[in-house]
């Protein structure tokens, strides 16, 4: 994903996407606050740890049809990422996962709402399955969106999550409310951002004052 960057201060929960999230260059202000292919692309980290396969697209055979089923479809861009020292750069042997779900059909902010949590439990076996990630990131990306050419569509949310912060999280219980009052505490247990339009819904301002 691209650069990350802040959105409101009224809330932590922010869509700040500039360098290392989700987005183009003019990323929406801070919003408050078995043998498949992964097996076979899958690739190792200098420590021995093994990591999921470079390209976005090869990780459709496993998370394909559980995302269907929340409405969205992995997109082909993302994949392993080597953010050391402060860079952005797509690697084989980076330990960051860069995810994009784009959406099937139309979607409600609720839906875009209650995704933050069902898509992060699509994913919540990452760090099971390869020992050498570091930390993953999921966008959600506007239903109609027409960029400028060479810039991505700016996302909806993006939730992003260390190994130990995955870990932290009852993922059979979870709710919104929860990653949203995780995302405030300090220091933060989880990074969550939403755009701008979303975090100025009726139904995300609840959500937040639930949380606060």
């Amino acid at each position: 994903m691209t650069r990350g960057r802040p959105v409101s201060a009224a809330l932590a929960v922010v869509l700040a996407l500039g360098a290392a999230a989700c987005g183009g260059d003019d990323a929406a202000d801070p919003a408050p606050t078995t043998e498949d292919a992964s097996a076979r692309s899958t690739t190792t980290t200098a420590v021995g740890g093994e990591l999921p396969p470079a390209a976005a697209s090869d990780l459709q055979a496993i998370y394909g049809d559980a995302l269907a089923e929340v409405g969205v479809a992995l997109t082909d861009r993302g994949g392993l990422i080597d953010r050391s020292g402060g860079d952005y750069v797509p690697s084989a042997t980076g330990d960051h996962l860069a995810l994009y779900v784009t959406p099937i059909g139309d979607r409600t902010v609720p839906q875009y709402i209650d995704g933050i949590v069902d898509i992060a439990v699509v994913f919540d076996d990452l760090f099971e399955r390869w020992p050498g990630l570091a930390s993953f990131d999921v966008c959600q990306e506007p239903v109609d969106d027409d960029p400028e050419p060479g810039r991505e569509p700016l996302p909806v949310t993006q939730i992003e999550l260390t190994r130990a912060e995955a870990a932290a999280i009852d993922w059979d219980t979870v709710t919104v409310v929860d990653l949203v009052r995780a995302s405030q505490a300090d220091p933060p247990g989880v990074a969550l951002r939403v755009s701008t339009g979303l975090s100025r819904s009726r139904a995300f301002e609840a959500i937040v004052e639930e949380a606060s």
